[in-house]
């Protein structure tokens, strides 16, 4: 069963989701957290101005998709043939490396993967620490039952960062603020360090970006359509 919280001054319930069958059965608003990567990257991307940015519901697609858009930029961790020219899944360098004005696929091991499972939401949405205000804002603004999805449900559930910011989120949601206790908590589990150890170009970068509180005021919104779904922003505006 779902972590679940119900305070007072909200007219709707957060959930933290546990198993993967909660999200595919989910018709609420659903929030993907992949707090290392796609989460951040998606933000990114928004934040840095592009226009048009797409979630692939695996690599085969992203790739041909590539092939046939010799303009656009693909974003994933995933090992790709030679051929298929990408960028990492990298916050830093969507926000920094490349032309905003270009088309950007992103395809990832679990956060892609845990948007695409999200087929019978009523709306997804993308949140991390970055932007965690700004989502926490819209969701009070747009009262709606939404489970919170930790991305390491549909790859590793070790990656336990997902979970700590997924709770720290739906504090956030409901007026509290966890934000320090969570990065300490993450710290502690050592995930930190191991992430850096996998990225020795921008991992350090990335880390300085992922662990700041409301540093990219957008709300990444998922629209599926198929084997991927368009992303706009929906960050509320007054």
């Amino acid at each position: 069963m779902p972590q679940t919280s119900q305070p007072p001054q909200n007219s709707f319930r957060v959930s933290v989701a546990c198993e993967p069958l909660e999200a595919r059965v989910w018709r609420g608003r659903g929030i993907v957290i992949d707090l290392f990567r796609f989460s951040n990257t998606v933000c990114a991307l928004l934040k840095s101005g592009r226009r048009d940015v797409r979630v692939y519901a695996g690599p085969a697609h992203a790739a041909a998709v590539k092939a046939l858009e010799n303009g656009s930029d693909l974003f994933s961790e995933i090992n790709f043939p030679p051929e298929v020219e990408k960028y990492d899944n990298s916050p830093y360098l969507a926000l920094h490396a490349c032309d905003a004005s270009r088309p950007a696929l992103i395809v990832t091991n679990s956060g892609s993967p845990a948007v695409m499972s999200l087929v019978r939401a009523e709306e997804i949405l993308v949140g991390c620490f970055a932007n965690m205000p700004f989502v926490a804002r819209y969701c009070r603004k747009n009262p709606m039952d939404t489970l919170i999805v930790p991305a390491c449900l549909s790859y590793d559930r070790g990656h336990v960062e997902d979970f700590i910011c997924a709770r720290a989120l739906a504090d956030a949601i409901e007026g509290r603020d966890s934000f320090l206790a969570a990065v300490e908590e993450i710290q502690k589990s050592g995930r930190v360090l191991d992430f850096m150890a996998g990225r020795l170009e921008t991992g350090k970068k990335d880390v300085e970006l992922i662990l700041k509180n409301g540093t990219m005021d957008v709300v990444p919104k998922v629209r599926l359509s198929g084997v991927h779904g368009i992303v706009e922003n929906a960050v509320c505006k007054d």
